[in-house]
């Protein structure tokens, strides 16, 4: 077990989707640091599986510490005790898809991924934008409007810091909707009146060995990634996701936590310094300006200033 930081000794964190892949890793290793950590979500304790469910079983395991709390993110007076005297915040909550992204998420199989993906398709065309999903959860709702509704939230108990789960680009097939609603909260998170330490990581795909599905695509993103390099990232979507190298949920973890205990990191923390972050915790400039977001708010679809 990792010696709990100094730096961390009797600290509130408060874990905004804790019980999903990338939440349940900072959870885990913000416990390890001596973080007094409470995850918030709609089914408050994780549903047990054999990857996690030694985390609960033993007296002392690490997942006994977490307060499991239940609440809506978008509905503060659900969470308002929960949240009381928390001095950080890390927001994981993301939609990728409107229709059936749990079933795709936690697909087992290429069998079950498939299906779910052909469901979703016919349920809703994934490039149609103006169709409302059946699940009523929209990339507005989950991607922007739940990190906003938390941060003013926490924002009145005085936090110094606000860890936010972007992305890097929309996967293909994707909506752009889905990046565009990570790049308004990113923008309203940097900008936010409070003026607390914003950390914005934009990761690109995110494996787990809870999630075998992801396994074999990571380790193809990892060869293609390595093959293209620089040479066609930014270009077109399906070219940026074959070019950014992936990254495991547990090394993201690290680095979120590492990057609440070093002061030094604000700003956006793109997939090379996100790595750098989780293996060097006393790095320095790896979070850019919040001028990046307004460079980037002025380039359109050509990539030229207008």
């Amino acid at each position: 077990m990792v010696a709990p930081s100094l730096q961390a000794l009797a600290k509130k964190l408060f874990v905004v989707g804790g019980t999903g892949g990338v939440g349940f890793q900072v959870c885990k290793v913000a416990v390890a640091r001596g973080w007094d950590v409470t995850s918030l979500s709609r089914r408050g304790k994780p549903t047990l599986t054999e990857a996690n469910q030694k985390d609960f079983a033993a007296p002392q395991g690490w997942a006994l510490k977490v307060n499991w709390a239940q609440g809506d993110s978008l509905n503060p007076s659900t969470y308002k005790e929960a949240i009381a005297g928390t001095d950080s915040v890390v927001h994981t909550v993301g939609l990728l898809l409107e229709d059936n992204y749990k079933e795709i998420l936690h697909s087992q199989n290429f069998d079950e991924l498939s299906k779910s993906v052909q469901t979703a398709i016919r349920g809703q065309n994934p490039l149609d934008t103006g169709k409302a999903p059946k699940s009523g959860l929209t990339y507005e709702r989950v991607n922007r409007d739940t990190a906003i509704t938390v941060a003013n939230e926490a924002a009145k108990e005085g936090i110094s810091s606000f860890a936010f789960v972007s992305a890097a680009f929309a996967p293909p097939m994707v909506p752009n909707r889905y990046v565009t609603t990570k790049r308004e909260a990113e923008t309203a998170l940097l900008t936010h009146p409070a003026g607390f330490r914003s950390i914005i990581f934009r990761p690109g795909f995110l494996s787990t060995p809870e999630r075998p599905i992801t396994l074999p695509l990571a380790g193809l993103l990892q060869v293609s990634s390595a093959i293209l390099g620089d040479s066609v990232r930014g270009t077109i979507p399906f070219a940026q996701a074959l070019s950014t190298p992936p990254l495991e949920m547990e090394t993201l973890a690290r680095a979120i936590v590492n990057s609440l205990e070093n002061p030094e990191v604000r700003g956006i923390v793109d997939v090379e310094g996100i790595a750098e972050l989780a293996n060097n915790p006393h790095t320095k400039n790896v979070g850019a300006s919040k001028k990046t977001i307004e460079e980037e708010n002025k380039q359109p679809k050509d990539g030229k200033l207008e």
